[in-house]
């Protein structure tokens, strides 16, 4: 198992042939592991972590991102090097802090959103207006949906630094009314039904208006979103069967097997590595051990009770003609789901990237964007 494909990647890519509206719109994700951003001009990622700098005693890296706060002047390291500053035994950065829906609320949330609008609108050079299309997990869109414009729509002014680059000054604010919010799994089926142009692929109203199922498969939630005969009739979030969960497992088996105990979020160094450091201060040594194996079993644990979960939520599957895999965890368990269905010819599996086979992390921000594009009246 190559135990680098689990960790929570960060990236820019620019220069897509992503079609360009009268308003200028961004897709957002802000995931429990990871922002994913879709604009005009392309696609990025960078995990969900921030980190308060207390020091000056610092060295940047060239891929660093730092943001500072003009209204306190506190500085905060953001992402890829903020995650893999997290050692083993951490205890400030606790999972609720970073894994629960009171996240919506905090200044961590709020620096992640800045950060995702502001490198989209480093290719903005006219008076659109800004509309940011986000989402929330199916059972949660109702309740969290004001949290969330909140924190999208509150006037921001920072600096932004990428290694050792010039502070670049962002001053901006997005109105309440250009903030829209649909169920997660929503952005998924629309990035499988609408091609690069624009335009929806020739199969798009039967499939919905066929019973089609979308299983987002994420870091915190397993999110369900059925339509049958054109009508939503699930709509629901499981906590603890996505990536995070296999982490949690994989931190308990070592604790039980090395008595090594190894944090949720420090564990994503390790999955860079593949590699656990094992240390008995007694003896004063030191030993590596493969993480493969726990992380492998564990895997399997989780996905035999997402699946047993999947089955009995929707009533055995009875009834789809299609189910639309999406979600970082659900690209890493499509081959999984696809032999689990193979004995169902009536049912379909699609994937999210179905239209632009890029990683399925970035399959809700780009159905968002597509959505709320066709929606502004930029069709082609």
């Amino acid at each position: 198992m190559q135990t680098n494909k689990f960790k929570t990647r960060q990236e820019f890519r620019r220069n897509m042939d992503t079609p360009k509206g009268k308003k200028f719109v961004i897709g957002l994700d802000v995931g429990y592991s990871a922002v994913k951003c879709f604009y005009e001009k392309g696609y990025f990622c960078f995990p969900s972590y921030v980190r308060k700098l207390d020091s000056d005693l610092f060295i940047y890296g060239d891929h660093d991102i730092l943001y500072r706060d003009l209204e306190t002047g506190n500085q905060y390291i953001v992402g890829r090097t903020a995650m893999e500053m997290i050692d083993s035994n951490e205890t400030n950065i606790t999972e609720s802090e970073m894994f629960s829906r009171n996240r919506y609320r905090s200044k961590n949330f709020k620096i992640l959103c800045n950060l995702a609008i502001a490198f989209a609108l480093d290719c903005k050079s006219d008076e659109r207006e800004i509309v940011v299309q986000t989402g929330l997990p199916s059972a949660y869109e109702k309740a969290d949906t004001p949290a969330i414009k909140k924190a999208v729509m509150k006037p921001a002014h920072f600096q932004v630094r990428i290694g050792m680059g010039e502070w670049k000054e962002y001053n901006f604010s997005v109105e309440e009314k250009n903030i829209f919010v649909m169920p997660q799994p929503s952005g998924s089926l629309y990035s499988a039904l609408i091609r690069q142009d624009g335009t929806y692929i020739p199969d798009a109203k039967r499939i919905l208006f066929s019973n089609t199922l979308v299983m987002d498969i994420g870091f915190g939630t397993f999110d369900y979103f059925g339509i049958k005969k054109q009508k939503a009739v699930c709509k629901e979030s499981i906590d603890d069967v996505g990536m995070k969960q296999v982490l949690k497992e994989t931190s308990t088996r070592i604790m039980n097997t090395l008595h090594e105990e190894i944090r949720v979020p420090a564990l994503q160094s390790a999955l860079g590595t593949g590699i656990i450091i094992c240390t008995d201060m007694d003896e004063m040594k030191s030993e590596e051990k493969p993480l493969a194996p726990f992380l492998e079993d564990a895997n399997n644990k989780v996905f035999r009770d997402a699946i047993e979960s999947a089955y009995n939520i929707t009533g055995g599957f009875v009834d789809y003609n299609f189910i639309l895999v999406t979600g970082g965890t659900g690209e890493a368990w499509l081959d999984k789901i696809k032999d689990y269905f193979s004995g169902l010819k009536t049912v379909k599996v699609m994937t999210g990237n179905e239209n632009d086979h890029l990683p399925m992390i970035y399959s809700n921000a780009r159905g968002y964007y597509m959505y709320r594009y066709m929606l502004c009246g930029n069709v082609k």
